[in-house]
């Protein structure tokens, strides 16, 4: 199976579920709960098809997992709720510390692929990533989607990135835009509340 193949089928059964949802409900709600820990097990499924680990595959697997372990469901499994009650300030910093480890492999990520890339891509590539970050970091969420937009363009009209890393790119790219629109459509609190 293809990379390309796996991350078409995560897209497909996450707008399934959104799809059934409308059915039932009449909203068309994305399961945003599960896209923390879907991107890392997705990730990891995409080096084990490829057969691939290097520096490229470690930094995205740091941060899918950095990204998972703030993710609200995952913390509900683990952790119960008298104490997710009682140690709020401590879940709140341990929360905030993983999104930072995320953004930062995120980036080193981003700019270890552009590196590779030997096409005039490459500074665009670095450039968008870069604005990603500040993006994140100044908590400017409803820019977000311009540099993101920008940095998957130039990853996709690059000829000479890894199927695995531009397939990976097209899945973040879903889970940014459907984040996106869904808080433009339901409200910003109310999607990145259950994020």
């Amino acid at each position: 199976m293809t990379s390309e193949r796996i991350v078409l089928l995560s897209i497909l059964t996450a707008c399934i579920y959104a799809t059934t949802i409308f059915a039932e409900s009449g909203m068309f709600i994305l399961p945003f709960g599960v896209f923390k820990p879907a991107l890392f097990a997705l990730a990891v499924l995409l080096v084990i098809v490829n057969k691939r680990f290097g520096w490229q595959e470690i930094s995205l697997l740091l941060a899918t997992f950095s990204l998972a372990l703030s993710s609200k469901l995952l913390l509900q499994l683990v952790i119960s709720d008298e104490t997710l009650n009682t140690h709020i300030p401590e879940v709140e910093t341990f929360v905030s510390f993983s999104l930072i480890a995320f953004t930062l492999f995120f980036l080193l990520w981003q700019v270890l692929i552009a590196w590779d890339d030997k096409t005039q891509f490459r500074w665009l590539q670095i450039v968008n990533a870069l604005v990603m970050l500040t993006c994140i970091w100044m908590n400017m969420y409803a820019w977000l989607i311009v540099p993101t937009l920008m940095w998957l363009m130039s990853v996709f009209l690059s000829r000479n990135q890894n199927p695995m890393h531009k397939s990976f790119a097209g899945l973040f790219g879903f889970v940014v835009f459907g984040t996106w629109i869904s808080a433009l459509v339901f409200g910003a609190d109310v999607v990145l509340g259950s994020l």
